[in-house]
């Protein structure tokens, strides 16, 4: 478990490491853009994520019996796959990419890509992590953040200045899984699968729709923003956009692994006789933990964190105190949100689990649309209110579960 913390830590400073670089080798307008790319393509590889994390449960489930998935896990990635390329067909429609991309429309095809790439990527991480092979997972993170770090930093050096190439260099870490293929084919039996299509259908639609709401307030918040703000707003945006990728996309490059490692922790927690008691003594300590700690980081980004942009980027971008100090929190009550819907992931209560992002992303997406103030104003505090009101749903409904849920076989 030391091991893996080293690189879940390793791959968020090399996330931390590409942002700061594209900031610095970017113009104002330019890197607006290249955030928006990165949020899009991250968001969309948010939203495709769970398959991670059911195929660790499958896994794990499986272990538990001393036996290897069946082909449930390989149809589990067939539906994911089928709605990345469907994701990936919308985005390439004009309107879509006009909005999104305006001059730079070939940032769709490279996003495409990407998008296509992702559920193989994390259907082969959520294997190693629920058979346990902890080297390999921590082996396949580096070879994602890294092979974008070094590709994007390789061109920079070369003198390549081209947004197009820099997003490509990010579009090129979905890839990363293809040296672990052969290691990872053989962490599946070919025994018929336990579960019908319809039923892993249902249940990866409903992962992925509430993925994809998490998405929205994560990693996409700047494409989300940048789709209903008015055309020329990326001056004023940028400073917002750098700060929100540079707090919660590393965020999510270090809350993913983790979330997908408590999944199978909470299955095997759920069947020991006092496993439900124990979640909820968990989820208590986690709320004050989180009240404790996002206060904390809240008053450090509204003291620091305006101190740090003009450090970093001089006066290329500004970021008032207020707005670190909003983010700051944000990030933590998202982490904390994260961490409580997988035990809703665990007990394979998906109902549930949309409900606690369609609250975020709807509250967020409200406050963007419908509050007063400028359109700034309005995106500091749709990233500031949605997240801790889920965050408050998300315990309610782990706390209120029935002894029932134990078996983890509730799905709603």
């Amino acid at each position: 478990m030391g091991g893996l913390g080293l690189t879940v830590l390793a791959t968020s400073a090399m996330g931390y490491v590409l942002l700061l670089l594209a900031g610095k080798h970017l113009s104002a307008v330019d890197n607006a853009v290249f955030l928006g790319f990165w949020g899009l393509l991250m968001g969309v590889g948010s939203a495709l994520s769970p398959v991670e994390q059911e195929l660790s449960r499958q896994t794990a489930v499986a272990a538990a019996r001393g036996r290897k998935p069946d082909l449930s896990a390989a149809r589990t990635f067939a539906v994911t796959q089928t709605v990345a390329v469907v994701a990936a067909a919308a985005l390439a429609a004009p309107a879509v990419n006009a909005q999104l991309f305006d001059q730079h429309r070939e940032l769709a095809l490279v996003a495409v890509c990407g998008i296509v790439a992702f559920p193989a990527l994390y259907a082969m991480r959520g294997l190693f992590i629920g058979a346990g092979q902890n080297g390999s997972y921590s082996a396949i993170l580096l070879a994602e953040a890294g092979a974008r770090l070094v590709l994007f930093v390789g061109l920079v050096v070369a003198g390549v200045s081209g947004l197009t190439w820099l997003a490509v260099a990010v579009a090129v870490g979905s890839c990363a899984w293809l040296p672990f293929t052969l290691r990872a084919r053989g962490l599946v039996e070919p025994s018929p699968s336990s579960e019908s299509w319809g039923v892993l259908w249902r249940r990866m639609l409903g992962l992925i729709v509430s993925s994809a709401l998490t998405a929205s307030v994560l990693t996409g918040y700047p494409a989300v923003v940048k789709f209903v703000a008015p055309r020329g707003s990326e001056d004023a945006l940028g400073g917002l956009f750098l700060a929100v990728s540079l707090l919660r996309s590393p965020l999510l490059l270090v809350l993913a692994p983790i979330q997908t490692l408590a999944v199978p922790t909470v299955v095997r927690v759920l069947h020991q006789p006092d496993g439900l008691r124990r979640l909820r003594r968990f989820a208590a300590l986690g709320a004050v933990g989180t009240l404790v700690v996002g206060l904390v980081v809240g008053a450090v980004a509204y003291v620091a964190g305006p101190w740090v942009f003009h450090l970093l980027y001089k006066d290329k971008f500004t970021v008032s105190a207020w707005t670190m100090a909003g983010l700051g929190w944000s990030g933590i009550a998202l982490a904390a949100t994260m961490l409580t819907v997988a035990v809703l992931v665990a007990r394979k209560q998906t109902g549930r689990v949309v409900t606690v992002w369609a609250v975020v992303a709807g509250l967020s997406l409200l406050v963007l649309l419908a509050s007063p103030g400028g359109i700034l104003f309005r995106a500091v505090l749709g990233a500031t209110v949605a997240p801790t009101v889920g965050l408050l749903v998300a315990l309610v409904l782990v706390v209120a579960a029935r002894d029932s849920a134990t078996s983890g076989e509730s799905p709603h």
